[in-house]
Formats: C-alpha cells, sequence, structure tokens
C-alpha cells in the first residue's frame, strides 16, 4: 500500500493542475488562446532565442552547483554535475515538482560522494535556497522602485507583499542560523546530536551550511550565477513575448517575473502547472495583457523550459547504473 501513496499523490498534483488550466482556458475561451500561440508562428527566431536563453540559464544553475560543490570539499567532474542538474530538471517539471527535483539531484550527488553524503545531499539544499533568496532580493528590490504599478491591483499587491514578508522571513533565519553555531548555542541539541544517526546526520548537515559563516567569499560568483540565471530565463520570456508581438516592456516583465518564480516554486502541482497560468494573468493584468495572452506567454515558457527537462529525462535514461550501489 506504501507503494502506492506516491503513484496516488502525483497523480492528484497532476489533476489539481490540469483542472486549475482546464478551468482558465474555459474562462478565457480556447479561441482567445489558439489565437495567441498562431501569433508565434512568424517568429521562429525568437522561439529558437527563447530556447537558447532557456538552456543558457539552466547552465548557469549548472556552474553555480558546480562551485558549491567544489567549494565544499566535494570536487565533482563538470560533466557530473551537468547531468544531475539537468536530471533534477526532468523530475521538476514532470514527476513531484521541486521537491522531487531536489531528491534526485541529492541521491546523484550522494552516489558520487559516498563518504560524504551529508555534506553532498547539503549543497543541493544550500543551491536551491541561494536561488530562491537572491529571485526574492532581486524581486523585492524591484517591487520597492517599481510598486506604484502595482498597487492598484489587489492580487499584484498581496503578491508583492507576500514577497516581503517571504524575504524578512528568510533574512531571519539565516541571522539565527549563521549568528552562532547553534549546536554549540541551545544545550538540548548539542545532546540530541549523539542520539541515533538522525542526530549526528544533521550536525553534519549544518557544518557543511555553518562553513559558509567564515568562508563567505565563496557564495560570491553562485550569488551572481543567481542573477544572471533568473535575468536569462526573465529574457527568456521576454523573447517570447516578442514572438507574440505584445506590447511587454521588458522592465515591466522583469517586475513580476521574480514574484512568479517564488511563488510557483511552492510544490504544488507539477511544473506549477496551472498555478503559474494564474500568476501570469493577475500579475501582468496591471500592464494591461490580456488573460489569453498571459496564459500563452506561461505556457510557451512552460514549453521551452519542458524541452530542456526532456533532455534531462535523456541523460537520466543513459546514465550509468553502479553494479552494486554503496551501503
Amino acid at each position: 500500500m506504501s507503494s502506492r501513496h506516491p503513484i496516488l499523490g502525483q497523480f492528484t498534483r497532476w489533476a489539481i493542475g490540469l483542472a486549475l488550466l482546464a478551468v482558465l482556458l474555459r474562462t478565457i475561451g480556447l479561441d482567445d488562446v489558439r489565437q495567441e500561440f498562431a501569433r508565434v508562428q512568424d517568429a521562429p527566431g525568437w522561439l529558437a532565442a527563447a530556447l537558447a536563453l532557456t538552456f543558457l540559464a539552466l547552465f548557469a544553475g549548472v556552474v553555480r552547483w558546480h562551485l558549491l560543490l567544489r567549494a565544499m570539499g566535494l570536487p565533482t567532474p563538470f560533466r557530473r554535475s551537468f547531468r544531475g542538474f539537468f536530471i533534477g530538471q526532468f523530475f521538476n517539471a514532470f514527476l513531484f515538482g521541486a521537491c522531487g527535483g531536489d531528491l534526485a539531484r541529492a541521491v546523484h550527488a550522494a552516489h558520487a560522494h559516498p563518504a560524504r553524503r551529508a555534506e553532498a545531499v547539503t549543497s543541493v539544499f544550500l543551491d536551491r535556497a541561494l536561488g530562491l533568496l537572491v529571485t526574492l532580493a532581486f524581486g523585492c528590490g524591484l517591487l520597492l522602485l517599481r510598486f506604484r504599478y502595482l498597487a492598484n491591483d489587489p492580487h499584484a499587491s498581496r503578491a508583492g507583499w507576500l514577497m516581503m514578508a517571504f524575504l524578512a522571513t528568510a533574512t531571519g533565519g539565516l541571522l539565527l542560523l549563521f549568528s552562532r553555531d547553534i549546536f554549540a548555542r541551545l544545550p538540548w541539541l548539542a545532546r540530541w546530536q549523539h542520539r541515533g544517526w538522525i542526530g549526528p546526520l544533521v550536525h553534519r548537515m549544518y557544518d557543511a551550511l555553518f562553513f559558509f559563516r567564515q568562508h563567505g567569499r565563496h557564495l560570491f560568483w553562485p550569488t551572481v550565477l543567481s542573477v544572471v540565471n533568473l535575468l536569462l530565463l526573465a529574457a527568456a520570456s521576454g523573447a517570447l513575448a516578442r514572438a507574440m508581438n505584445l506590447a511587454l516592456p521588458f522592465m515591466d516583465l522583469l517586475t513580476v517575473f521574480p514574484i512568479i518564480t517564488v511563488l510557483a516554486a511552492i510544490p504544488i502541482t507539477p511544473g506549477a502547472l496551472g498555478v503559474r497560468e494564474t500568476l501570469f494573468i493577475q500579475l501582468l493584468q496591471p500592464f494591461g495583457i490580456a488573460a489569453g495572452a498571459a496564459v500563452s506567454l506561461s505556457l510557451l515558457g512552460y514549453f521551452a523550459g519542458s524541452a530542456w527537462s526532456l533532455f534531462g529525462g535523456l541523460l537520466f535514461l543513459l546514465a550509468p547504473r553502479p553494479a552494486n550501489p554503496p551501503p
């Protein structure tokens, strides 16, 4: 029965995503969406640019994770980092969402470093957390500069305040985590670290994170690459907007793109299907973008990402399997 639970959960998440999308399409009208999709047939160059920019954004993510692995004393061949990252993208898009993709990457990294599995798994958590934190900070900075464009729209303003709350919570958590070694600060936690197998494991993962308190310089280039990743993904969406001939300046798109990225990362449906389209509608409305165009832009972005996620699926199928997995 337990083996059926993940399958049932995955089926439920797909059903929710498809139901949300179906409701949106029915409300908007399929004809409007078809017309928007038809426009891109006359702009193959912009479509190719969107695909290329999406790949470059993901490649920046590969390099970021590779640098974090190296900084944590986990030297990994670049081809293995590349393969693991894109396998994670496949699981992100089609199977278990962001959490499932991170789990797939964690397993991949743990196999590469069997003697330091805790640190390998932590690298995936750190990579994800850094990307989201940079997106939060970048998005909140833009919101402060351009809040007047969104302040009069209830959906957009709520999303903006939610971003601010997320950033404040993340900042408070980081200050608590890195102000002092919490295992030395909290006696009950210090005692717990010696119990069973989970205590030492958590302590090793925390030590791997705490390393960056004294060696924060190792986060400089991963942070830069997080910004590059965000800008390239926004540029890919901008190329699709040009293919659709939308009157959407890049700065307007960039203002809402980090909000969509952060809120769509909540693992409700596979690849944020239905959730992402709803966010595109609500957040592009203040800039005069019709619902049909917003949904089409979101779906085109999903298809561009899915093409590279399928590439990750191919890498997963072709990946060598260890004959005797480490115990």
